[in-house]
């Protein structure tokens, strides 16, 4: 949505803050459109985790004339140094991990490449793999080079027959990492599978542990956490709703990984603009939030507020809406250029219609009221996000299309109870500040400045709208801007 290489196709970003500027490592292919053919690592910079450009490629695999791919780059700063790691996908297997050197983030010097210890995990021809490992201070804040050391999460597969764990490292210095027996997991009733993790952090004294993977009945990648109250472990399901962000239905989303800002921890998180393409495009930076139960949750970044480009003046600044049986969109009258991209916010307050189905009725969930926001397709399609009304408990998001007779809607991905830290539920005559961004056949929105969602749609006529289901609803201090790009 707000960065793509200018040529070919990146795959797994990886960002962080340092003196001034945002770094971002990704595996890049140059001259294809397929980012898990990468065989170089790009790095784009920004300077202010919003407008990025390519910067240089820094790094190429070893081994690209045997096809040996670059995997996922990860990078810490390690005392006077940064580290950087990035996992291999060989003939033989993905199995390897290369470790370099810079000073300057630009320049990386290659130290070596590890396999993984055949005393705690797998090596062919039993399952395995020895990818990206995120690295984490054991004590922070002891000057420029903490002495304490670090811990390191790669990602790896427990020898059959051990529980299902989390790979572990520790090094003294950053530089040369010792192999640790893997973290356990108490997964309880949840069930036991391998995922990806991007990075463990530690948040007011208890370690979260963020993991991608199809998983929980989801049909496509989605993101989860866990969490221990010591870094080697036991890490457990993350009370209340533990997927994190990616979609149930449709792969587009991907691996999600924390970041080191400027004094905070961010997420980064990246997407396709259509389910099969592999040329992705990075996402806003995402500020976790912690819930009174400890459950993690992804919500707007203040620093996106630099994606506000030219005003759009509307003419209607308000709204009231109407569906009184069945659906009803309602278009803004101004048109934006879908790959400049639009964000419009709001106020919304909308309750069901007298006489629609309620959340405990027997009715179908795609029958229950409803209000959210609508893309223009070709063809007159468009493309729905609807929140139902009622309590979270019992309420879903669902996002389909909606077809030119504005009666049929086809869901394509629906997210709510018992696993969806995403915000899932409006409250009836209840007022919910709202934010749709949209570019290049991307959109995601936030509730309460809570990330509801992203997905995609086919770009249309360059029509922003709001829809809704058996419900009633009032739009007020509605704004636009043209997406800023530079």
């Amino acid at each position: 949505m707000i960065y793509h290489p200018g040529k070919g196709a990146m795959w797994d970003p990886s960002i962080l803050w340092h003196d001034g500027r945002y770094y971002a490592f990704m595996m890049y292919n140059r001259d294809g459109v397929n980012g898990l053919e990468a065989k170089h690592c790009l790095l784009a910079v920004s300077d202010d985790g919003v407008h990025w450009h390519d910067e240089a490629v820094v790094i190429e695999e070893l081994e690209r004339d045997r096809d040996c791919k670059v995997f996922k780059c990860m990078v810490a700063r390690c005392g006077d140094r940064f580290i950087l790691n990035h996992g291999v996908a060989r003939p033989e297997g993905q199995d390897m991990l290369r470790f370099y050197e810079s000073s300057d983030l630009r320049h990386w010097n290659y130290l070596y490449s590890t396999r993984p210890d055949p005393r705690w995990y797998g090596l062919p021809p039993d399952p395995h793999r020895w990818d990206h490992m995120y690295m984490l201070p054991k004590v922070e804040n002891v000057g420029e080079n903490p002495a304490a050391g670090y811990w390191g999460y790669p990602v790896a597969i427990a020898k059959p027959g051990d529980p299902r764990g989390v790979g572990m490292m520790q090094s003294a210095d950053g530089r040369q990492w010792e192999p640790l027996p893997p973290a356990k997991v108490e997964w309880g009733d949840t069930p036991p599978v391998d995922l990806e993790w991007g990075g463990c952090e530690r948040i007011g004294g208890r370690y979260y542990l963020i993991g991608g993977g199809v998983y929980l009945g989801f049909k496509a990648y989605g993101m989860f956490t866990f969490v221990a109250d010591d870094p080697r472990g036991p890490f457990r399901p993350a009370p209340g709703p533990m997927r994190l962000c990616g979609n149930s239905d449709t792969h587009i989303s991907w691996l999600a990984v924390w970041c080191r800002g400027h004094d905070e921890l961010l997420i980064s998180n990246y997407a396709s603009i259509a389910p099969g393409n592999l040329a992705p495009w990075l996402l806003p930076l995402r500020k976790p939030l912690l819930d009174p139960d400890g459950s993690l949750h992804l919500t707007w970044w203040p620093g996106n507020d630099a994606l506000k480009g030219q005003p759009l003046p509307l003419s209607k600044p308000s709204l009231a809406l109407d569906a009184a049986n069945g659906y009803a969109v309602t278009w803004l009258d101004e048109r934006f250029n879908p790959d400049r991209g639009v964000i419009v916010e709001g106020v919304l307050r909308a309750r069901p219609a007298v006489g629609a189905a309620g959340v405990n009725t027997p009715a179908s969930v795609e029958q229950t009221p409803a209000a959210g926001f609508a893309l223009a397709e070709p063809d007159g399609h468009a493309m729905l996000a609807l929140i139902g009304l009622g309590s979270p408990a019992d309420s879903q998001t669902q996002i389909g299309r909606l077809n030119a007779d504005g009666g049929t809607f086809a869901l394509m991905d629906a997210s709510g109870p018992p696993h969806s830290a995403t915000l899932t539920a409006l409250a009836p005559g209840r007022d919910h500040s709202f934010r749709l961004l949209s570019r290049s056949g991307l959109f995601e929105f936030y509730l309460d400045d809570r990330l509801a969602q992203t997905f995609f749609y086919t770009p249309g006529p360059g029509r922003v709208g709001f829809a809704l289901r058996h419900a009633h609803a009032d739009l007020t201090a509605l704004r636009a801007w043209e997406m800023s790009l530079h």
